[in-house]
């Protein structure tokens, strides 16, 4: 392990001129997403098997986080406890005079101090002092150290609120473990909205009690004939517990009024002939829409989002609303604000995919913007909120590059770059009016978790910058070489990322 750390000084520590060098010769490895502020200081702390993690006015749950993630590696026993004094000292001070979310760390030689205003800001600290360390804190097997954390200042805050990743389990089915895999990842990458789109013409992955029929049917396949799968309203709150416990919100997404024929498919009575749908296993999307006409189908969406607000804690819900091609406009522009009244008085904020831009509405809401910017800008002008994810630089299911082996084409490639270097902020709108990004990875074609994590990393980290990160301070040159190191914490987790040759991979 000396060995390898020597290596990695020597790697990093010559002509580079972005690299940062402590007064006492220890390099600042790059850190992912680039924090506001990073000065190296003099005095480097090689963390130690007495060492322990102290926390103070809060935080608990963050340090034991912490000290999770560094036992398997360390092979340290870490306590956790309540106090002031410690190698590793996590402090919530409410007067600290710090915005939601933000933190500063210092590293010297008495140990490390993480300050934040909230429990987000501490566990976004947490996370930083995870990367200072040598990658190979991140395996599960033990390593011989030294764990030297180079000694810096870090003042550091995200850019916009909302920096999200949507998974798309509708079409390939994704159990417990493989979306908590994802939140961890994104948890270390200060992502904090996982949008989960539950339901599709494809399957239906959320229990819902009254109408049991959308799960033991509509849950039973998924893209190309699988057995496909649901969670259970108790699995999905734990989903939703794990997420929170890394400031992770759930914003679940059942896709109405188009997108529903895994309902139409459960339920004869949903259906204007009386006659239920086959089940749709195809990868396209089809003209299936709720038939508006029927009471029946208004209360059958009530049911369905007072059953899934009630077991969501968080402020969002997400409608849908999105390619409704064969629901007449004139029933859509009524479907929709009532359905976002309805969501509203279960008191969540609505959000909607941007084809809600043709429609009058009422505030609050947030729009998703993928397709139409012009569209997207004229809803938030009704007194919503923008969340950015257009297709060309955010949807992660387009091929990384024309040699790829699989992926969608219509609006890519997508290369690291591309999910770089780009503005959140439409033309014609103020970026007042951007609550912020979001990745998307729909699964049509992704039917593994392999193949999920291919598609997803590394493009998601630059997603992770362009919502955590200043527009100012980010230069895709620089990225590129912090990525590049990045890799290697990547690989000592098994992520099975694209290795992008835009990208020189330590």
């Amino acid at each position: 392990m000396v060995s390898y750390l020597l290596l990695l000084t020597a790697c990093r520590g010559g002509d580079d001129p972005d690299t940062k060098v402590t007064g006492d010769g220890v390099p600042v490895p790059g850190l992912v997403p680039l924090p506001a502020l990073v000065e190296p200081g003099e005095v480097s702390y090689t963390l130690g098997e007495g060492d322990g993690i102290a926390w103070s006015g809060g935080g608990e749950a963050e340090a034991e986080l912490l000290a999770e993630a560094l036992r398997p590696a360390t092979g340290f026993e870490l306590r956790v406890h309540e106090g002031a004094s410690d190698a590793i000292r996590l402090r919530l001070d409410t007067e600290a005079g710090l915005a939601s979310e933000a933190y500063t760390l210092d590293v010297g030689e008495d140990g490390v101090d993480i300050v934040a205003s909230d429990l987000a800001g501490l566990y976004y600290g947490t996370q930083t002092l995870r990367q200072l360390l040598p990658t190979a804190v991140f395996y599960e097997s033990e390593f011989g150290g030294p764990w030297v954390i180079p000694a810096v200042h870090v003042e550091d805050a995200p850019a916009w609120p909302w920096r999200g990743f949507m998974l798309d389990v509708a079409r390939h089915f994704f159990d417990v473990d493989e979306v908590e895999r994802q939140v961890d990842l994104m948890g270390q990458h200060k992502l904090n909205r996982l949008h989960l789109h539950l339901t599709d013409d494809q399957g239906w992955r959320i229990e819902i009690q009254s109408w049991p029929l959308l799960t033991e049917i509509g849950g039973s396949t998924e893209v190309g004939g699988g057995e496909g799968g649901w969670y259970t309203q108790e699995a999905y709150a734990g989903i939703v517990a794990y997420a929170s416990a890394r400031h992770v919100t759930v914003v679940p997404e059942v896709d109405f009024p188009g997108h529903a024929h895994a309902a139409l498919a459960s339920y004869a009575e949903l259906n204007e002939d009386g006659t239920a749908e086959d089940l749709y296993t195809g990868t396209g999307v089809i003209s299936t829409s709720l038939w508006l006409e029927s009471e029946t189908t208004w209360e059958f969406v009530q049911d369905v989002w007072g059953e899934l607000a009630a077991i969501t804690p968080g402020p969002w819900v997400h409608l849908g609303a999105d390619e409704a091609v064969n629901t007449d406009d004139e029933d859509y522009a009524v479907f929709v604000p009532w359905l976002m009244d309805e969501v509203r008085a279960a008191g969540k904020t609505p959000v909607g995919w941007d084809e809600i831009g043709d429609i009058e509405l009422d505030p609050p809401f947030l729009v998703q913007h993928w397709w139409s910017a012009d569209r997207a800008v004229t809803a938030a002008a009704q007194g919503g909120q923008l969340v950015a994810s257009p297709a060309e630089h955010t949807y992660l299911d387009m091929v990384h590059d024309g040699d790829a082996e699989f992926g969608q084409v219509w609006a890519g490639p997508l290369g690291v770059e591309d999910a770089y270097d780009w503005d959140p902020v439409p033309g014609g709108m103020d970026s007042s009016g951007v609550a912020g990004v979001e990745a998307a990875l729909w699964t049509e074609l992704i039917d593994s978790h392999t193949k999920l994590e291919f598609m997803v990393w590394p493009r998601l980290c630059a997603t992770a910058e362009v919502g955590w990160t200043a527009g100012e301070q980010r230069e895709w040159r620089e990225f590129r070489g912090r990525l590049g190191e990045h890799g290697r914490r990547l690989r000592a987790q098994g992520v099975g990322f694209y290795e992008s040759p835009e990208v020189e991979w330590e």
